[in-house]
């Protein structure tokens, strides 16, 4: 027993250094910095993403992220590196208006997948780069959700409504949809899909119109968003750092990434995610009740 104690320890410390030293960032005097801030997995205010495997982006660690590129007068613009497909809706608006209050350049590079969510980060920095093959674009709603009910009459299984509001529970699994139930919760997607859609047109400068005839939820490959307006330029990492130097108003520039390192708890706090829908597709956007979540989302 004392042994494992001592293992459990040094471990400990050994995470606690590893934290630390991801959190400083070395910048030398005397040259133009770029900062790059990756956004991977599923976007959510903690970043804990959904369970074991997944990995996921806190919204408050990427606003801080942001701010400290800002604060430093060596760093002269800011590329978001891009591997995501999406989130909740109030992180990933988070990131966006973080994005968009910026007093540097921020240029968002989507490399394999940028959609929903991470679209709608991409869609408010100065410029979009995107991998030809890229998975980008995904703007619209869902709702959709498994519903129990007709299993559980098969084994018997009843559920004894108790609830102190006539919409309380609307949304539980084990009970089918009433009309007015359904007519809510479709309302409220259709308001979460406008304010994607007024996103999206007033960061790209489209009419809004146009976002309207492509948020269906199609995904485009990144060769097809340039050529529908969603993203602005086909590349890498080279490129976006190119046209960030162009756009920043700097010959030469080195490059310093901000990011932390997943230790052995985070990814054991994992196993304690627990959600009622999966949102890997697309923006969620959690609407409680005392004890559900209705799947609400964004793809």
């Amino acid at each position: 027993m004392k042994k494992i104690l001592v293992a459990i320890a040094i471990l400990a410390a050994l995470l606690v250094v590893s934290y630390a030293a991801s959190k400083l960032i070395g910048v030398k005097g005397g040259s133009d910095y770029i900062a790059v801030i990756p956004i991977n997995g599923i976007i959510t205010i903690e970043g804990n993403g959904l369970g074991f495997n997944a990995e996921g982006t806190s919204s408050s660690e990427i606003v801080s992220f942001i701010k400290k590129a800002n604060d430093n007068s060596a760093v002269k613009a800011i590329i978001l590196e891009i591997n995501s497909p999406g989130g909740t809706a109030v992180a990933s608006r988070e990131i966006a208006e973080a994005v968009k209050n910026s007093e540097k350049p921020v240029v968002s590079l989507i490399r394999e997948v940028g959609a929903s969510g991470a679209y709608w980060i991409a869609s408010a920095s100065e410029a979009i780069v995107a991998d030809p093959l890229s998975i980008t674009g995904s703007i619209g709603a869902t709702g959709s959700y498994l519903q129990f009910s007709e299993l559980f009459e098969k084994y018997g299984v009843t559920y004894e409504r108790l609830v102190s509001g006539e919409y309380k529970d609307t949304g539980n699994p084990f009970k089918e949809l009433s009309e007015k139930e359904r007519k809510l919760l479709q309302s409220k997607i259709d308001q979460i899909h406008d304010v994607f859609v007024e996103a999206v047109s007033d960061n790209r400068n489209m009419q809004k119109n146009d976002i309207e005839k492509l948020a269906t939820g199609e995904f485009y490959l990144g060769k097809e968003a340039l050529e529908l307006g969603l993203v602005d330029h086909l590349g890498g990492m080279d490129f976006a750092i190119d046209i960030t130097e162009e756009i920043a108003g700097i010959e030469e520039s080195e490059i310093v990434r901000y990011e932390s390192q997943k230790g052995f708890f985070d990814l054991v706090g994992g196993l304690s995610v627990y959600s009622s829908y999966f949102i890997g597709k697309g923006i969620g956007s959690e609407l409680k009740t005392s004890s559900y979540d209705v799947p609400v989302r964004l793809e």
